[in-house]
């Protein structure tokens, strides 16, 4: 007997790749460039505890999208951003999108990026700059598989229970391998985590968060009314 499998409400993630954009100087000069400052960032911050990857959000560098050097990149990102909303069928024309935070990630040797969401932004990219071989992949999570009918039944230590291949269906994580120049972008409140690097080599990544608004909201029940009709409470 066949059976017919009918996959519903897939979570969208979607990567492209984007190089090392620059203003004024060659790809590789620009790529050095903004390495060598977000290493920087690292050195003079407070290190975090291991085995946890250092991230600038939390130590004090958290709106790189405004500092000159990344400033080509982000211009990259939104063609990036608007490219991934029409592939979900939206009409970007009818939305604003705001950088609302930005920062470095740096992994050295067994560090790793810990499970989490973003949960105060709309979507969520991960751009890798510096990817080196068996650096650590992203992964993502979901805390309530639709098809686990027991508790814990997709768990790592129930495989012997499975005599097929793990796949979206019977999994509660999916590893996407990103590659060195390419952005993955998602909705903002997907969990995600990173596998231990395991390069001698760091392996760098910027993470950015987006606010997402209407541009124009009259009659519009959801999605946010544009940032010039608010009114700060004070002022």
């Amino acid at each position: 007997m066949q059976m017919k499998s009918i996959n519903i409400f897939p979570l969208t993630v979607c990567c492209t790749p984007i190089g090392f954009p620059a203003e004024g100087i060659s790809a590789e000069a620009g790529k050095a460039q903004m390495i060598e400052q977000i290493l920087a960032m690292r050195n003079e911050s407070e290190q975090p505890r291991a085995p946890a990857a250092w991230t600038g959000d939390v130590r004090g560098f958290e709106f790189i999208h405004n500092q000159p050097t990344f400033v080509p990149l982000f211009k990259a990102f939104e063609s990036v951003v608007t490219l991934y909303l029409e592939n979900l069928g939206l009409d970007a024309r009818q939305l604003n999108l705001y950088f609302t935070r930005s920062w470095a990630v740096v992994a050295a040797a067994g560090e790793r990026v810990n499970r989490h969401a973003h949960l105060q932004s709309h979507l969520s990219l991960v751009y890798y700059l510096k990817k080196p071989k068996n650096a650590g992949r992203i992964a993502f999570l979901h805390p309530s598989p639709p098809n686990e009918f027991a508790p814990g039944l997709f768990e790592g230590k129930m495989n012997s229970l499975f005599q097929g291949p793990r796949n979206p269906s019977n999994s509660n994580n999916l590893i996407v391998d990103v590659e060195e120049g390419e952005v993955v972008i998602f909705p903002s409140r997907s969990e995600h985590a990173t596998e231990s690097h395991e390069s001698s080599e760091p392996r760098i990544s910027i993470s950015v968060d987006i606010v997402v608004t209407l541009k124009d909201s009259s009659k519009r029940e959801f999605l946010l009314p544009d940032l010039k009709h608010w009114k700060k409470m004070g002022s």
